[in-house]
């Protein structure tokens, strides 16, 4: 067999590059993040961490349930999930630049030439003659890995993959954030709408009660227009409160993806709010937030891609082979005496280019520094949604309490003025006055209850939603 070793000299280059062991250190991160607050961000924290299943905690098994089909079923999540497969393939695609590249070519060529040699007879051409060739070849290259820089290729790649992976994990806690904010809003709409109605029906009460008084001659018909645009203001309120209570429902059916279906019921009440029992240590929600942990996954990432950058500008060495036919008829096809070995080992190191890798370079690090600061950022965002949430639970919890004696002293006194009203001893302003302090100090405590529980859900999402991908909601 007959073969043929070409360019064998950089080869000795390769072993020597090997042995000076040349690899540069990795490009160091730098975050200037802020500190956690020094004291705990709630008295008592058994575990130092919330519930994972904070779903759970609301005892509604028809929230739990709508929950569970938006974690099936919503679009958002299915196009993160999808993303996150993107990424584990592109980690496969990094990984195989480990690996020789092997390609295979064939050629068949078949020519027939012919001489027309006439005769006086027939003209009949009497030779003709076949020409065939064929030749197959493999070819082969591999790029040894010297400086690393496909090791960070491959690293930044699984970086990246973990970020979506954490991105998956944040969609699905949105999404579960959104269904059980836009569940209590619903149920609070259908609330408002029961006030509305009941409203209502008090107005056209008092209607009938100042029309009597008008006909017996002790009231006035400015009373009678007094009462009749209550009325007609509270049937504008009723209309605004199914309108309010559709939307929301669509809302719902939205990310549940089952709209257009029937409208969904919201319940009779409002579910009670869970006990919070501890929010944990500061530094504990930068290891549980789905968002910080992407953000320094890619900031790692950022990091490699500056490597990348740098290793760009030191030399590459690339080994070539080839084995072919070297040509002839298909009866050679399977000849060892035809093949044809080639190894060739080059190297090549950039000399001139106008700059653009040092300009890469400066790129990256400029994107890393962007990443950095980001990051930072996103923590200080992060301190600041769960000192809030942790405020208003308190601030929320006096508002309550307030508007709840508020409203009973409503109550009490709609009850009077109806009574002295009826007697003559109150003019209908009076009425009307006290019916609509009663009302703005229910509608405003339905509202109060339903702040109180889209907070505790705010809270946990600010926190993380536990240790995602534990049990209950997988969150």
């Amino acid at each position: 067999m007959r073969l043929i070793w070409v360019s064998m000299t950089a080869l000795t280059l390769l072993g020597g590059c090997q042995s000076l062991n040349l690899k540069p250190e990795p490009t160091e991160i730098v975050v200037d993040k802020p500190e956690p607050p020094q004291a705990d961000w709630t008295e008592y924290a058994p575990d130092e961490l919330p519930n994972v299943d904070w779903i759970a905690e609301f005892d509604d098994p028809t929230l739990n349930a709508l929950v569970q089909e938006a974690l099936d079923a919503n679009t958002n999540i299915r196009a993160a999930a999808a993303i996150y497969d993107a990424a584990i393939a592109r980690v496969d695609i990094a990984d195989a630049d480990r690996l020789p590249l092997v390609s295979g070519s064939a050629r068949l060529n078949r020519q027939q030439f012919g001489f027309e040699l006439f005769d006086n007879n027939h003209g009949v051409p009497d030779a003709a003659f076949t020409n065939a060739s064929s030749n197959f070849g493999i070819n082969a290259s591999w790029e040894p890995d010297l400086w690393g820089r496909i090791d960070d290729q491959i690293n930044a790649s699984e970086l990246d993959a973990q970020a979506a992976q954490a991105d998956y994990a944040g969609a699905r806690l949105a999404v579960t954030s959104q269904v059980a904010q836009t569940w209590f809003n619903l149920i609070e709409a259908r609330l408002l709408l029961d006030l509305a109605r009941r409203d209502l029906e008090t107005q056209q009460r008092s209607l009938r009660l100042t029309q009597r008084r008008f006909e017996s001659g002790v009231a006035g018909s400015s009373d009678v227009r007094l009462a009749r645009s209550s009325v007609a203001n509270s049937e504008a309120i009723e209309a605004s409160r199914k309108q309010q209570e559709a939307a929301l429902s669509r809302n719902l059916e939205i990310l549940l993806r089952r709209y257009p279906a029937e409208a969904i019921t919201a319940a009779d009440d409002l579910p009670r709010l869970p006990v919070l029992s501890g929010a944990g240590l500061p530094s504990q929600m930068l290891t549980r937030r789905p968002d910080l942990l992407a953000a320094e996954r890619r900031l790692s990432a950022q990091g490699l891609s500056v490597d990348q950058a740098r290793k760009a500008l030191y030399p590459r060495i690339s080994l070539d082979g080839a084995l072919s036919t070297g040509g002839g008829s298909f009866n050679r096809i399977f000849d060892l005496d035809s093949l044809v070995a080639s190894l060739a080992a080059n190297l090549t190191q950039p000399i001139f280019n106008g700059g653009s890798l040092k300009a890469n370079v400066r790129q990256q690090e400029a994107f890393l520094r962007q990443s950095a600061e980001s990051y930072a950022g996103s923590v200080l965002d992060a301190y600041l949604e769960v000192e809030n949430a942790l405020d208003a639970e308190q601030r929320l919890a006096e508002r309550e309490t307030a508007l709840r004696v508020s409203l009973d002293e409503a109550i009490k006194a709609e009850e009077r003025l109806e009574r002295r009203y009826a007697e003559g001893l109150a003019s209908i302003l009076q009425l009307l006055d006290a019916q609509s302090r009663r009302i703005s100090a229910e509608s405003q405590l339905i509202s109060a209850r339903t702040e109180r529980l889209n907070n505790r859900v705010r809270l946990h999402v600010a926190l993380g939603g536990g240790i995602y991908g534990g049990p209950g909601t997988g969150i």
